[in-house]
């Protein structure tokens, strides 16, 4: 992938920005993704006979988690379910001082109070313009994950999206501040990014929480969140460590009445990233584990799950091969395995056109069907602007 790339979604100030005054010290960035997909077959328990999970009809696919977006056969293609645009915009009110604000609108977008969704809205500040500290504060996306700040920016990665095995959790965002180092390592080619967050968040009536797991309206807050990563990378490789720890309450408050699932659960969430991107070769990788244990309660959340990918380029293509596997340790299990073929094809600048075909086994323990296993044909074309 471009190594410019990440720095051309997340600074608007580049040349490909648009200028909304005539100082150029506001402007406007964009981005889109087009997807559509249809599940080609499926069964559940053994069977490949139709059933339901809450309130869709199955066969169907998780294509993500925070917008439970999910695709069912009986529907056949469908565009409904991840097409999204976004903009972002950055005023520069001094060479140290900026507002930035991000927000995405989507075609599916179940959470409660969140339409568009206002995935960035924080002010940043430096001591000197060659400072290596940054200090932002209000609201960002959590960077729980490698691709977290720019994950629904599909032009950023190489498959159709990160594969949700990995990637989804109830809360996306927090409200706070943070701070960020960086510095070259010596007289060598490393760079290092030492970034540090605190703040909260809740989400009233969270899609994940009502729609996936209880049908009835449901509540999540992670409070007191506190987070650090670290990473270090020389253009070939790049390496990333993340430790996170909060206090997560779920309740329900039907009837005015509210009823604590659990409350003030302390959870920790570390991973670990190692990519490379060498001469022609990708190579992706992610491990992240979940933790919230408290015996005396009956809590024993503890999640595991990992990708692997490599994909090599030619020219304008890079087809790749990802697996990616997400287990809980205590019964009932939750679990799946997904094998994704994928293929990127940058056609015109800023423009990439995807195909995918994944490939998932349910393993779940569940004494009903969960969504089962599913393969699943995907197309996006996906840009940014």
């Amino acid at each position: 992938m471009k190594k410019t790339l990440i720095a051309l979604l997340l600074a608007p100030a580049l040349a490909q920005a648009i200028d909304l005054d005539d100082a150029g010290t506001f402007k406007l960035t964009g981005f889109y993704n087009i997807t559509g997909a249809k599940v080609l077959s499926g069964a559940a328990q053994g069977s490949s006979a139709p059933w339901s999970y809450q309130q869709w009809n199955c066969p169907c696919s998780m294509q993500g988690w925070e917008y439970t977006s999910v695709y069912e056969k009986s529907k056949g293609f469908q565009l409904d379910q991840e097409t999204l645009v976004g903009v972002q915009l950055r005023k520069e009110f001094t060479p140290t001082f900026s507002a930035t604000m991000q927000l995405v609108s989507r075609m599916l977008n179940p959470n409660d109070g969140s339409r568009p969704t206002v995935d960035w809205a924080y002010l940043t500040w430096t001591p000197s313009q060659d400072s290596s500290w940054t200090f932002q504060a209000g609201r960002q996306r959590i960077p729980l994950y490698y691709y977290s700040d720019y994950l629904y920016i599909g032009y950023a990665y190489p498959w159709v999206r990160p594969a949700p095995d990995v990637y989804g959790w109830p809360i996306y965002a927090y409200d706070g501040a943070n701070v960020t180092y960086r510095t070259q390592l010596g007289q060598s080619e490393w760079a290092l990014t030492a970034h540090a967050w605190a703040g909260g968040f809740t989400q009233r009536d969270d899609a994940y929480d009502t729609r996936i797991y209880y049908t009835t309206p449901t509540h999540e807050s992670w409070k007191k969140i506190l987070g650090s990563y670290v990473a270090v990378n020389n253009g070939i490789v790049d390496v990333r460590v993340m430790a996170m720890r909060h206090e997560d309450s779920v309740w329900q408050d039907a009837g005015g009445v509210r009823t604590d699932l659990y409350k003030d659960q302390p959870t920790r969430i570390m991973g670990i990233s190692a990519n490379l991107d060498y001469k022609n070769w990708l190579v992706k990788t992610e491990v992240d584990r979940f933790e919230q244990v408290d015996l005396s309660k009956g809590i024993n959340n503890i999640y595991k799950y990992a990708l692997v990918g490599i994909g090599y380029n030619f020219g304008k293509l890079t087809p790749m091969y990802t697996f990616s596997r997400y287990r809980t340790v205590a019964e009932p299990i939750e679990g799946r395995n997904t094998q994704y073929l994928s293929l990127r094809w940058d056609f015109m600048k800023n423009t990439a056109l995807k195909l995918q075909y994944d490939i998932s086994k349910d393993r779940s323990n569940y004494p009903y069907p969960f969504f089962g296993d599913s393969k699943v044909f995907s197309i996006s074309l996906q840009g940014v602007f």
